[in-house]
């Protein structure tokens, strides 16, 4: 492949990102925020598994309800005690590449969900600038996320999605979530 072959190829993966952030800021709920989110991701890219991870805490049980109860997110979530997500997300930490042993990564699946994977990207999500939860993908191949690849548009994407969920869900709000739906 020639360099004019790859600047191609990256500007219309740019461009998938940039339709998906376009799509995400019209959201008025966090649950319309992680459904477009899942689904545009998903849709864009042909990844078979996305799924979220979210940390529970007390202040996030209104959102962690919203969540479950949305029938296209409550298969494609997984609720995590902090302590567990940290052990393999460390604060502060730039999407996470991973292939061949994924077993320290298994706690981020879904319980009620087997996914066949041999690779997968994980964006750290925060909310008012603390860990909150990921965005995970995975793949079947064992190519599809390596280490090493450049995470700059997932790191952008993930940046985006949790200005827009602090905005949807200003500090004092968090914990009533629920109540808005």
């Amino acid at each position: 492949m020639n360099d004019p072959d790859i600047l191609k190829i990256n500007e219309g993966i740019a461009r998938k990102f940039r339709k998906i952030e376009e799509d995400l800021a019209v959201c008025r709920t966090a649950v319309e925020l992680f459904e477009s989110l899942l689904t545009g991701i998903g849709g864009e890219f042909a990844i078979p598994f996305v799924w979220l991870s979210v940390i529970r805490r007390p202040e996030a049980a209104g959102l962690l309800k919203d969540l479950e109860e949305s029938k296209i997110l409550r298969d494609r979530l997984n609720i995590i005690d902090e302590e567990a997500f940290l052990a393999v997300v460390p604060k502060a930490s730039p999407p996470l590449l991973a292939n061949g042993d994924l077993r320290p990564f298994f706690r981020l699946l879904p319980v009620n969900r087997k996914y066949f994977i041999r690779s997968l990207a994980v964006s750290p999500l925060t909310l008012h600038g603390r860990p909150i939860g990921s965005l995970n993908h995975g793949d079947a191949s064992p190519d599809r996320y390596q280490p090493g690849m450049d995470t700059t548009l997932l790191s952008r994407l993930a940046g985006k999605v949790s200005e827009h969920l602090s905005r949807l869900l200003p500090p004092e709000q968090e914990s009533i979530a629920g109540k808005e739906g």
